[in-house]
């Protein structure tokens, strides 16, 4: 049954998209473009004074490595292509983010090898051709640069312009928002209920032997689900309980050998988790017969 939220919820989208449409999206305004298209000269300048140095030679050039460095990662490249889609600059998207890549390994291989290896490096890479290609394109745009309205970026997700929702395919769309959701909630919950029911420990005091690594331990389960087991290993003397780690086997009376791993151990505590979960018949099995030991000795002590 739909509770009652969730019906105020389909209420509140049902008016919501009966309502008046939503009104087109703002133009990107100048200011971002201006920061934006400052930003991609400042790049392009202090990659120019990274190549100046490499051709001087100079070993003193970490100054402009460090400061190129600290706009590359001021500048994280999934951010900047969403401002550059924004303010349709796609068309430079996949040349900034190539420069800044290739930039990327020239500061590195700077930064191990020294200015002679960064430059033999970029010349091998054709980077200086790249970047003076890049710079003539970007340095003529005018601060306030705005793409014409057919193109790709005049949309401010930069993939066109959006088309009007339909009223009808904007109800449909919410309510099936909402079944989705509460058929969704709907299997979590069940999934839950069903860990529960294979999780749900029932005490007991059926005694196995546990083997693990070679040793042998006589053990009693005092609590079993069909995921794991606690048991209680017993030694004679009173002994401290080893260290029982990784694959163990719970050989149980009127079962095949139960393989599991250890989880925790506390003193002779020692709890296993199934490689395998029990069937409900052999759990069943194990709590009939621990019921069975358990009314054996109050018959015994009982009068005749």
């Amino acid at each position: 049954m739909v509770s009652k939220s969730l019906v105020f919820s389909a209420a509140a989208a049902l008016a919501l998209a009966a309502g008046s449409p939503a009104a087109a999206a703002a133009p990107t305004s100048s200011r971002a473009t201006c920061m934006l298209l400052s930003d991609l000269v400042l790049m392009q300048y202090q990659m120019r004074k990274f190549h100046d140095m490499l051709k001087s030679g100079s070993g003193s050039g970490t100054g402009e490595a460090r400061r190129l460095r600290h706009w590359l990662d001021g500048h994280p490249q999934v951010e900047l292509r969403i401002r550059m889609r924004r303010a349709g600059l796609q068309n430079f998207e996949r040349a900034t983010l190539d420069l800044m890549t290739r930039h990327k390994g020239l500061l590195e291989i700077h930064r191990r090898h020294g200015p002679a290896k960064a430059l033999a490096e970029a010349e091998r890479l054709g980077t200086d051709a790249r970047l003076q290609t890049y710079a003539a394109r970007i340095l003529p745009l005018p601060c306030n640069f705005a793409p014409s309205e057919d193109t790709p970026g005049a949309a401010m997700s930069g993939l066109g312009r959006l088309k009007d929702l339909p009223q009808e395919a904007a109800i449909a769309g919410s309510l099936l928002t909402l079944i989705l959701g509460a058929a969704a909630a709907g299997l979590m919950q069940r999934l839950a209920r069903r860990r529960l029911r294979l999780s749900r420990r029932h005490p007991c005091a059926l005694p196995c032997l546990l083997d693990c690594g070679g040793h042998r331990f006589e053990a009693r389960i005092v609590d079993i689900s069909r995921l794991g087991a606690k048991v209680r290993v017993g030694l004679e003397d009173g002994q401290p309980v080893p260290l029982i780690r990784g694959d163990v086997t719970a050989a149980v009376a009127g079962l095949p050998p139960i393989e599991a791993q250890t989880s925790r151990q506390d003193h002779d505590y020692v709890g296993i988790k199934f490689s395998r979960r029990l069937a409900r018949a052999e759990l069943k099995k194990l709590l009939n017969r621990n019921a069975a030991q358990t009314a054996e000795p109050l018959t015994a002590a009982s009068p005749a």
